[in-house]
């Protein structure tokens, strides 16, 4: 039977952050509504295109001597997380340039950054994305992610300086995240829908 309960609509948590990553070995949290270790950073402001999680499947279509299908055979299967992260803060600055790229200095009072840009390739992270919907919440884990693309990075008076980030979902070493054991791992808590079973 139809139940509009099940039907999503992605809004922030109340204490608006909605993405974290950190550092490769982090506790990661194996329930939607699981407490997100501090060493999972959040990165504050996000865009309004929201999150969007890409998974593609390639596959090999086989036909026999006569043209009819037969077989369909799966050759890859990747996922990927983009976000646009809409602060300049380190946070940020270190997810999209790298942790060693950006020095922050408060000697003279207030905040001045440094940021280098380098080819060096990003390093490989944890993520978690957390969204809500009413008292629903849905959580997103990746043990194991990397950032392979940043976006355009526009400088305009009408526009915001943003990061929209492109993450490749790797599958973690077997063993090494029992409880978040694939390249992204979904948890959804809802305390409106009973069991009616």
């Amino acid at each position: 039977m139809a139940d509009s309960k099940n039907v999503w609509a992605a809004g922030r948590h109340s204490d608006d952050e909605a993405f974290f990553g950190g550092p490769l070995g982090t506790v990661l949290p194996d329930d939607a509504v699981a407490v997100i270790d501090p060493a999972l950073e959040p990165h504050g402001w996000m865009g309004d295109d929201g999150f969007t999680n890409n998974i593609q499947r390639e596959v090999t279509k086989h036909y026999d001597f006569g043209g009819d299908p037969i077989k369909t055979t799966q050759d890859r299967y990747e996922e990927t997380i983009a976000v646009t992260c809409c602060e300049s803060n380190p946070t940020v600055l270190k997810t999209v340039f790298g942790d060693d790229n950006v020095i922050v200095d408060f000697s003279g009072g207030h905040r001045k950054i440094n940021i280098r840009h380098d080819s060096a390739p990003l390093p490989r992270k944890s993520w978690v994305v957390r969204v809500v919907d009413g008292v629903k919440t849905r959580m997103l884990v990746i043990p194991e992610g990397q950032v392979v693309e940043v976006g355009e990075i526009v400088w305009l008076s009408s526009e915001l300086v943003q990061y929209t980030l492109t993450i490749d979902c790797y599958k973690p070493k077997t063993g090494s995240q029992p409880d978040n054991p694939q390249a992204v791992n979904e948890y959804i808590d809802e305390p409106d829908v009973e069991d009616e079973s």
